[in-house]
């Protein structure tokens, strides 16, 4: 009986062995030194007709106990298959095999539950789950991040339950007609915020969540969403848009509060009108940095994902990779933070370094 239980305790410790070796990590490291813990969970947006069923993802500073709690897989199963089709290209069952560096439900660290909290949007058709890995490694810095999906905007949400949510995006459309999307996602995140006030949802945090004075980010349309945040909510100090074309009224009214804006190479205030508009409207803080040999989608996990997942993704040859792209976006985004909310000098964001060739600062 003895030699038996211990021969199953060793086939399920060799069993967890080989799932973690075929297992893909997302981000394939952090640049933090925290552990890191993550939850999910549902929740209806009742300050607007009619009401947004949003999902919503906390990434935290876990407690040193957090490597008794599983990863978190980085898809459910039906947004695993979704994800195979769209960015595995058919690879049916590949992104399964895809796990964060997060821990599900891990209590938060006792050291850490003061830190400062950050709200990062996805962009424009995108799920909260191709933000995963920027948003480990902020939580990995020190930090609270809180990703969410927009109904009526994300191709694709699954809930706990199993329904899904699909929507059919059109980027044809003219910028103006975004307006009314960058207005739901405000409210979907004031909501967000509001609840966690009443609501803290983290396991183990014994005291309140520092919501008086916050930062927002977000990719694309998210990144116009963090500056409209700021417009319409003191609480929100800092932002970052990360190669978004701007809307709505933010664009001339522009901010009196720190704003970084980063680009992929060839988006600049010549192709793109709203870029310039909205960079002059700023009176406080402002930094444009390029990144070099890059894209749009540089700026989401699907790059990395694709990078990892394809049989052949030669498409993705000329340019820089997901991997270095985690470097480089951490160093920017965790340096501008660390400024505004830690009194870091945010030295990548003044000028080049040697270590940060491939950055390109237009103003």
């Amino acid at each position: 009986m003895f030699f038996k239980q211990c021969f199953q305790r060793v086939s399920l410790v060799l069993l967890a062995y080989l799932q973690l070796s075929s297992c893909v990590f997302l981000p394939p490291s952090l640049t933090g030194p925290l552990p890191v813990g993550v939850t999910i969970y549902e929740l209806n947006n009742t300050s607007i007709e009619p009401t947004r069923d949003l999902m919503v993802s906390i990434f935290y500073p876990a407690s040193p106990s957090c490597s008794s709690f599983p990863l978190a897989l980085a898809f459910n199963p039906q947004t695993d298959y979704y994800t195979d089709n769209w960015i595995a290209n058919l690879t049916n069952g590949s992104s399964a095999t895809v796990s964060m560096l997060a821990h599900l439900n891990a209590p938060i660290s006792p050291h850490h539950g003061n830190v400062p909290v950050l709200f990062f949007g996805p962009g424009y058709g995108n799920s909260r789950v191709y933000y995963s890995g920027a948003a480990q490694d902020l939580a990995s810095n020190g930090y609270i991040v809180i990703t969410m999906d927009h109904p009526i905007d994300s191709d694709f949400i699954e809930y706990p339950d199993g329904r899904n949510a699909t929507y059919e995006e059109n980027d044809s459309q003219l910028l103006a007609a975004f307006a009314p999307f960058v207005d739901r996602r405000v409210s979907d995140i004031l909501f967000i915020l509001n609840d966690l006030s009443t609501s803290p949802r983290i396991p183990g945090l014994r005291s309140k969540l520092k919501l008086d004075k916050v930062g927002a980010l977000g990719h694309s349309l998210g990144g116009c969403t963090a500056a409209a945040l700021m417009l319409n909510s003191s609480r929100f100090i800092a932002g970052i848009n990360l190669d978004g074309s701007m809307t709505g009224p933010v664009t001339t009214l522009g901010l009196s509060s720190p704003f970084l804006m980063l680009a992929s190479a060839g988006h600049t205030r010549d192709g793109d009108s709203s870029w310039g508009t909205f960079y002059d409207s700023l009176r406080g803080w402002r930094r444009v940095i390029r990144v070099n040999e890059t894209q749009h989608h540089h700026y989401s996990d699907t790059l990395y994902l694709a990078n990892v997942l394809r049989k052949d993704d030669s498409v993705n040859t000329p340019y820089l990779s997901g991997e270095r792209m985690f470097v480089i976006e951490s160093e920017l985004v965790v340096g501008f933070f660390d400024k505004w909310f830690k009194g870091g000098n945010g030295k990548a964001l003044d000028g080049p370094t040697e270590g940060l060739p491939e950055l390109i600062f237009d103003a």
